[in-house]
């Protein structure tokens, strides 16, 4: 091994078993060494980037954080100079040249390569980077132009380069046999004798600017072959430009998507597909939506979504059954579809609830929302037409949520379903049979906790959340530790204590995102106060939400090792709610973690649903005693009793006490005469930055 090649590798996979896969395959290369360090999200990536040096960096774009080619554009403006990999999850030729086009060297697919075509790609992403910073550009040789034309005439894609007026100079082999024309037939002519008459015209204007603005545009197109047979292509549109700036010709390059449907149809169907109604599903929604929203930032334009739930389909549904219920839905689908324009994307997201994608970009939101509305009024109106099923008549009603986007300049196409389905919800309760725009009911209230939420996302993107921590001290005198706690810095509002934005982050997913930020912020502390020499022990508060997780376990078991932290100074606090739901689950994963050296805390206990029985079940290290027990306890006999009862219940079970909120000396007094308890508060300390906490200990 003394003389193998060694490299820094940082990978960045959020699913354990491919990493465990990746992990695997670089074990197996022969004459390679690969120091690999393992990260699961963006800003986690962002962190290692910007702390560590690296000689590639394999990426799954797929995060809990980011997705896509933003994941990949965030790495980009991070390092624009690392090699890069891509690890895609799906076979898809135009993310894999996207990829390329923004600055990745190589693409591999999942399940589709083994360890020598990894090690080969890695080094071949080395290898290719270095060569771009050493050599520079160069004119096209004559046998560079030989190899240009040899690959023109093999690719199995079929291109056509245009003049500026889109008359068609050059076709390749492939584009005769996609399209049955030869070459002949369609030198000189306008690429229009390829329009199949399914796009409007906005769509090719589309199209026109991106090309006059940015240089290029990808997306589906139906074209039409020479018989008069209309087919799918994925195709990518590139103009090239003379030494004035001049446009002088465009290069399509498009694959005929119709061949893929046909050899993978089941694939299809489930990856994009509903299965009950063949509408496009979730998936399919939000990346259309993706390339719509795309294009509307960069054409200044605007676009709408529908959000339609049927009205008092689930009192069907369970009075006359699922079978009813399904073939109902199946003829409102079919409803739906025929209403529509053939280029407005359907899609049925859940149960009973539909999306509409308008695509056709306009040029103002009024003129966005009146097209909004003449849908809308369509859709009701095919939906109150009598449908008989069965030999029984139902009517159908709807309400719509609608909302014309881009409405901010960072929003997500999840961001434009929540405002859909917030204004749908309000149309609901408004008796139905409504269309609402998600502007209309946006009150105060709503404005703001919608502003949070974006802003939120997009600090644990954006690194702006920070470690603090409060001592913990020893009866009130030695200090064995601290809690960690989380802020929010905010670069217009400076420091964002949790109380304004944790309760809003426990109703969504964000939570999940936050308590895996805290736990490796924490893995860290621990693992340099290890390397110090330092036996302190951090506390961290662990949501349900995140504690319920399929991969918890392994989460923590590897952000341990990674930061080389010691398990038995991680101390995890878990609330009593969290044992209601599944308390089996709950306590084999304590049990596992408790067999590496992890304590548990019960954090407030006293304020939820305690339970003996469950506490005794449970393996927890201690009982942790909410504050509001702690502030009355020297003038309020009710509290001194509560207090004195968890003692005594931790006295029984053999647990170690921490009692919160110590303000004052004559509360300290009080818990001191009471037992050997640990100690946090404002009497010792108020949360403080991390590092402002370990320089205070370099003083001790």
């Amino acid at each position: 091994m003394n003389n193998a090649v060694s490299y820094r590798v940082m990978l960045v996979e959020n699913d354990r078993g491919d990493a465990d896969l990746v992990h695997r395959s670089l074990r197996a290369a022969k004459g390679v060494h690969f120091h690999i360090t393992w990260v699961t999200t963006l800003a986690e990536t962002l962190r290692k980037l910007a702390d560590s040096p690296f000689d590639v960096l394999l990426l799954d774009p797929a995060l809990p954080d980011s997705s896509g080619l933003d994941t990949i554009h965030a790495v980009r403006r991070a390092s624009d100079s690392l090699p890069l990999v891509i690890l895609a999850s799906q076979d898809d030729i135009d993310f894999a040249l996207q990829a390329i086009d923004i600055g990745a060297q190589d693409c591999l697919i999942k399940g589709k390569f083994d360890s020598e075509s990894l090690v080969r790609a890695i080094r071949y992403a080395i290898g290719r980077s270095h060569r771009r910073k050493k050599s520079p550009k160069r004119k096209p040789t004559a046998d560079y132009q030989r190899l240009a034309t040899r690959i023109f005439e093999a690719m199995g894609d079929g291109i056509m380069v245009t003049d500026a007026a889109a008359n068609i100079e050059a076709v390749n082999p492939a584009f005769c046999q996609i399209t049955g024309y030869s070459e002949d037939e369609v030198l000189g002519k306008n690429s229009r004798l390829l329009r199949s008459g399914r796009h409007h015209q906005t769509f090719y204007q589309a199209i026109w600017r991106a090309l006059q603005t940015n240089g290029e545009w990808a997306g589906e197109v139906w074209n039409q072959r020479k018989d008069g047979e209309v087919f799918r292509e994925w195709l990518t549109v590139s103009s090239l430009r003379d030494e004035a700036g001049r446009i002088s010709h465009y290069i399509a390059v498009f694959a005929d998507m119709s061949s893929i449907h046909r050899s993978h149809p089941v694939t299809e169907r489930l990856t994009w597909r509903d299965a009950l109604t063949g509408l496009a599903n979730r998936a399919l929604f939000l990346r259309q939506l993706q390339q719509t929203l795309t294009d509307a930032h960069r054409d200044g334009r605007f676009s709408v979504v529908l959000l339609l739930d049927l009205d008092r389909f689930r009192d069907i549904n369970e009075a006359r059954g699922a079978a009813m219920g399904n073939a109902l839905l199946k003829l409102v689908a079919r409803s739906l579809r025929k209403t529509l324009h053939s280029d407005d994307l359907l899609a049925r997201l859940d149960s009973d609830e539909f999306a509409i994608l308008l695509p056709r970009l306009v040029a103002d939101r009024e003129t966005a929302g009146r097209e909004a509305l003449v849908v809308a009024e369509k859709l009701r109106i095919a939906l109150q037409e009598t449908i008989e099923l069965d030999g029984e008549r139902f009517h159908i009603g709807a309400s719509t949520g609608i909302t014309v986007f881009p409405e901010f300049p960072d929003e997500t196409p999840s961001d434009i379903l929540r405002q859909a389905d917030m204004a749908m919800h309000q149309a609901k309760a408004a008796s139905g049979g409504r269309a609402i725009f998600f502007e209309a009911i946006m009150g105060e209230a709503i404005k703001e906790r919608y502003r949070v939420e974006r802003e939120l996302r997009a600090a644990v993107i954006g690194s702006q959340l920070r470690l603090y921590v409060q001592p913990q001290l020893e009866a009130g005198q030695r200090q064995i530790g601290a809690e960690a706690l989380v802020r929010w810095e905010h670069p217009e509002r400076s420091i964002v204590l949790p109380g304004m934005f944790i309760p809003l982050a426990e109703t969504t997913d964000l939570i999940v995102a936050i308590d895996r930020w805290m736990l490796s912020a924490v893995c860290r502390l621990l693992g340099r106060l290890n390397r110090e020499g330092r036996a302190l022990r951090i506390s961290a508060n662990i949501s349900p939400r995140h504690f319920q997780q399929a991969d918890f376990v392994d989460e923590v078991k590897r952000l341990l090792a990674v930061n080389g932290a010691d398990p038995a100074h991680l101390v995890l606090e878990i609330t009593e709610g969290l044992v209601i739901d599944d308390f089996a689950d709950v306590v084999a994963k304590m049990s596992l973690l408790r067999t590496l050296g992890v304590h548990f805390s019960m954090d407030d206990f006293g304020t939820g649903y305690s339970s003996l029985a469950y506490l005794k079940r449970l393996p927890i290290h201690e009982l942790k005693i909410d504050k509001s027990f702690i502030q009355d306890v020297t003038t309020n006999s009710n509290d001194a009793a509560l207090v004195e009862s968890i003692l005594a219940v931790a006295q029984h079970l053999h647990l170690q006490v921490v009692a919160e909120g110590v303000e004052t000396k004559a509360q300290a007094e009080f818990l001191n005469a009471r037992g050997k308890i640990i100690h946090q508060g404002y009497l010792y300390g108020k949360p403080e930055p991390v590092e402002k906490w370990l320089a205070k200990l370099d003083e001790c």
